[in-house]
Formats: C-alpha cells, sequence, structure tokens
C-alpha cells in the first residue's frame, strides 16, 4: 500500500529538521545531497562522502538513511513519479529566495512544456535549470527524450541530477555557467536495460568535451 504523497511528504521534512539539530539547515541539505548520489552511484565511489563519517555519529548515520527512502516515497508521488520534493524542500528551508532562488511551480513548468514541446523532437535542454522542474515537465510528454540541463550553481546541479535519476531520464545535468560558457563537470545519466527493467546509471565527467552544451 502506498503512502499518500502528503503523508511521505510531511515525513520527509520532519526527519530534515531532525537531521539538522546539529548543523544548519543549508549545511544538512549538502550533505544529504551528497549521500543521495552516493547511494545511487552504481560504482559506490566513497570519495565525495567520506567527509559525512565526520560529522555524523553512529546514532545519527541512520537517520540519512532513513531520510533517503523517505525521499524516495516522496518523489514517488502515489505512482505517478516528477515530484520536485527536493527542490521543495531547499526553497521551504534553505533557499528563502537567495539569489533569486524561487523555482517556477510545477503546474506553470507543466503548461509551459505542453505549449513548446513537440512530443516528436527527440531532446529537451534548459540552460538554466534549478532543480529540474521543467525537464521534468518535458518527460511527461515522452520519456523517450534526451534531457539537458545546466545550471551555475552546483546544489542545482545535484538536485536535478538526482530528479533525473529517480524518474529514469537519460541525459546531462552541466555545472556551467551558461552565459560566460565556464564548465566545472557533469552528471551523465544513462539507461540501461537490466534483467527486463530500465534502470538509470550516472557517472561525473569533467570533460568539456562530454558537454552537450559544447556540441
Amino acid at each position: 500500500m502506498q503512502t499518500p504523497y502528503s503523508t511521505a511528504l510531511a515525513d520527509f521534512k520532519k526527519l530534515f529538521e531532525r537531521l539538522s539539530y546539529r548543523h544548519s539547515y543549508s549545511e544538512t541539505f549538502t550533505h544529504f545531497l551528497d549521500f543521495a548520489l552516493y547511494t545511487l552511484d552504481p560504482m559506490k565511489n566513497k570519495e565525495p562522502v567520506m567527509y559525512l563519517e565526520k560529522i555524523y555519529t553512529e546514532k545519527e548515520a541512520p537517520l540519512l538513511v532513513d531520510l533517503f527512502y523517505n525521499w524516495i516515497d516522496a518523489s514517488d508521488n502515489n505512482g505517478e513519479g516528477f515530484a520536485d520534493v527536493l527542490g521543495d524542500l531547499f526553497m521551504e528551508f534553505v533557499s528563502h529566495g537567495r539569489n533569486g532562488q524561487f523555482f517556477t511551480p510545477q503546474p506553470v513548468c507543466d503548461m509551459m512544456a505542453a505549449i513548446t514541446i513537440d512530443k516528436d523532437q527527440g531532446s529537451v535542454s534548459d540552460p538554466a535549470c534549478g532543480s529540474g522542474r521543467l525537464l521534468m515537465a518535458a518527460a511527461k510528454i515522452n520519456r523517450l527524450f534526451k534531457f539537458y540541463g545546466a545550471d551555475n550553481d552546483l546544489t542545482c546541479c545535484k538536485m536535478a541530477a538526482l530528479n533525473m535519476i529517480i524518474n529514469t531520464m537519460p541525459g546531462e545535468i552541466a555545472h556551467m555557467n551558461s552565459l560566460s560558457l565556464e564548465y566545472y563537470r557533469s552528471f551523465i545519466i544513462k539507461v540501461h536495460k537490466i534483467e527486463g527493467k530500465m534502470m538509470p546509471l550516472y557517472f561525473v565527467s569533467n570533460s568539456r568535451t562530454a558537454s552537450y552544451f559544447f556540441k
């Protein structure tokens, strides 16, 4: 039996606040993004999350695991997927509009996608993708698109990459400045058929030639 979306989201926020009692919301959010990327990493590269071992006690560490599964549950959105739980949490607890970071409401993203996207166009790109809401709106039209996003904020890139991974959306999220074309890294998401199921696999690249935005 699926947990109602509102309940799953409330549980996620409550657990996040509990995990944040010794750290700022911003720090805890960054820690969770890194932990979630590690958990979804098929290669299980520990280097990006080794710092967490010095931050969280053995008693606290299981809360990160619980938070991860609460996020998955809430993001499932009663089986419909495409719920931007991370973006909502980020705006409520972390950004408070910092640098103008109020993300476009999902219904508006869905409307924009409906009036601008052809279901046969093949790919979609967003040069200021935030948490990936417009890309997820496009995926509701055609899951077979290739999805490309870029943002100058690494936190946003991690949110967008995670949203693409758990919604099985192939493509790339580039951490870069879309105006100056200064480029740092990309999260490359590929989808493979494994034992009859489509499974997302991702890796991180810092090669400029790997980026869709330089082709």
